[in-house]
């Protein structure tokens, strides 16, 4: 068989996120997803063509015993019908194996929100009769984990691996909701293992291709960050003269000055990089160059990229409200005529919701400079270092936000985010984020988000 696309069906338990996880594959929102028994009624193929693969959604199994026991006695006798009461009850799980049928290797999703049992059993084993080249996923860690502690999710893992193990099958635990992306490269590596020697070649193309995209296009975001980084550098602050600086309101109005400069800096550079992940998403085997032009004819673009002193009355009478108001900031620019849709604005949000790029500090902002007659107020390094923490939060809050996720970052989730670029920051050398080269900075920034990608 000449094959120009590898099918990879997608099946399990009914209700375990299988059409989630596709969504989150290919980052597209793909099919109808919903909180009970097969809503999934019928197998649906989905071509990526960012992989060269075609994911096949698949209704969850609802009678694996019954549908088990009749196929071995189908084996001793050829001629058995099923009996017409049960063709009915059996309608998703029929649907199911002729969709694993046309397969070349199936993903079966198990749900750690339930143990493993004998249906579970039986389900691997129908699939392996038709499709013997399995890899076991486990889905709904986050989940489990709000319900769970630490240890009792552990248990429930070794359940499942005990069971994917007796039947020689690999696998791997991954939230399609919210996971680290390198999770997805290993089970298409484990995808290419397990298929037959001819299907290898051509996924080792897509998947090469792949991996490459996800590189050009993290190194863009980071780009985009140094960029920004570069204009705050440049930023000379704000000089008042002593007799304008004696009370509580100049000084406020000190600080609103200074952020609002900076606050249009930032959400310029959120603006891009949110709208160069929904590109690449929609257009997932356009190049770098062509993502980019596709950017500036989204409508308005160039001018929402900017907000400008229109930022005053967002900010209110005190510079400490920024945290909350550039979430307004970001909505208004997303929304005003950009044609981003609702899942890639949760994934802005992301990003805004880590905290603000530059509303942690406020408060004690910048450094005061006595100059005889004028004071002077200007960023640190440690200032500058702490929004490329925050800028690189937002990429990654960006680049994983899968769009089956539907629901926003945790405080603790955003907490451990930055606790993670902060240590790999911590491990690499001191530079001076005050005289730092643009293109350094891109690289420094891809270098941390390629070791989150590989340290998780």
């Amino acid at each position: 068989m000449n094959l120009t696309t590898i099918n990879i069906a997608v099946s399990g338990h009914t209700n375990t996120g299988k059409t989630t996880l596709i969504r989150t594959f290919m980052r597209t929102s793909i099919g109808e997803v919903g909180d009970s028994p097969n809503v999934t009624k019928k197998g649906e193929a989905y071509f990526y063509d960012g992989l060269q693969a075609t994911f096949i959604d698949t209704p969850g199994f609802q009678q694996a015993s019954a549908v088990a026991i009749y196929l071995d006695l189908q084996q001793e006798n050829p001629d058995l019908k099923m009996p017409s009461a049960w063709e009915s009850k059996v309608i998703y799980d029929r649907d199911a194996m002729n969709s694993i049928e046309a397969s070349q290797v199936v993903l079966y999703v198990g749900d750690l929100n339930v143990v493993p049992d004998d249906s579970h059993k039986e389900e691997l084993n129908i699939i392996k009769k038709i499709q013997p080249k399995v890899v076991g996923i486990l889905n709904q860690y986050r989940k489990q984990s709000e319900v769970s502690d630490k240890e009792a999710i552990n248990h429930r893992i070794n359940l499942w691996k005990e069971l994917f193990e007796a039947e020689g099958i690999e696998f791997v635990v991954f939230d399609a909701h919210w996971d680290n992306p390198v999770k997805i490269n290993k089970i298409y590596d484990s995808i290419h293992k397990i298929l037959e020697p001819e299907h290898q070649d051509l996924f080792s193309e897509g998947l090469e291709k792949f991996k490459n995209r996800q590189a050009e296009i993290r190194k863009e975001s980071c780009s985009m960050l140094a960029e920004c980084i570069k204009d705050i550098q440049e930023y000379e602050g704000v000089s008042f003269k002593k007799s304008l600086y004696r009370n509580e309101e100049q000084q406020e109005e000190a600080k609103n000055k200074i952020t609002r400069e900076l606050y249009d800096k930032s959400v310029g550079f959120m603006a891009r990089v949110s709208a160069l992940y929904q590109i690449a998403a929609e257009f997932p085997t356009s190049p770098k160059d062509e993502i980019k032009y596709k950017m500036k004819q989204l409508p308005n673009f160039s001018a929402r990229v900017s907000v400008g002193s229109s930022t005053a009355t967002m900010l209110g009478s005190g510079g400490a409200i920024l945290g909350a108001s550039i979430g307004a900031g970001i909505t208004m620019i997303l929304t005003g005529g950009l044609g981003i849709e609702a899942e890639v604005l949760s994934g802005a949000l992301l990003g805004v919701q880590i905290g603000g790029v530059i509303g942690g500090f406020i408060g004690s902002f910048g450094v005061f400079l006595d100059d005889d007659d004028i004071i002077k107020i200007k960023l640190e390094p440690e200032e500058i270092e702490a929004i490329v923490t925050k800028g690189l939060a937002v990429i990654w809050g960006l680049s994983n936000n899968g769009y089956g996720r539907g629901r926003d970052l945790s405080t603790e989730e955003i907490k451990n985010l930055e606790d993670k670029i902060r240590l790999l920051q911590s491990k690499k050398p001191q530079i001076n984020w005050l005289n730092e080269t643009q293109i350094n900075i891109a690289n420094y920034c891809d270098e941390i988000l390629e070791s989150m990608e590989n340290n998780e």
